[in-house]
């Protein structure tokens, strides 16, 4: 989908492409203060891309902390 001239995704698509890309996280990223850095700025990027990160909730505790951290769901 292209909007403005730029591409995004779907909401959907994203969160699927993330939860298939968290195993490759988990195993290629091994220390966990890196980890949380890098997965919720990769959440925000998404985010930027059209995610929905509410959908990403439950996949995984470090998830979920990153999804707060970044105020996800909030109202």
């Amino acid at each position: 989908m292209r909007l403005s001239g730029v591409m995004v995704m779907s909401w959907r698509a994203g969160a699927r492409l993330f939860r298939e890309m968290w195993p490759l996280i988990q195993r290629h990223v091994p220390e966990d203060d890196f980890r949380a850095e890098f997965v919720r700025d990769l959440i925000d990027f998404f985010q930027g891309c059209d995610m929905d990160g509410t959908d990403l909730r439950q996949v995984h505790p470090e998830i979920d902390k990153a999804l707060d951290e970044l105020r996800v769901g909030e109202g």
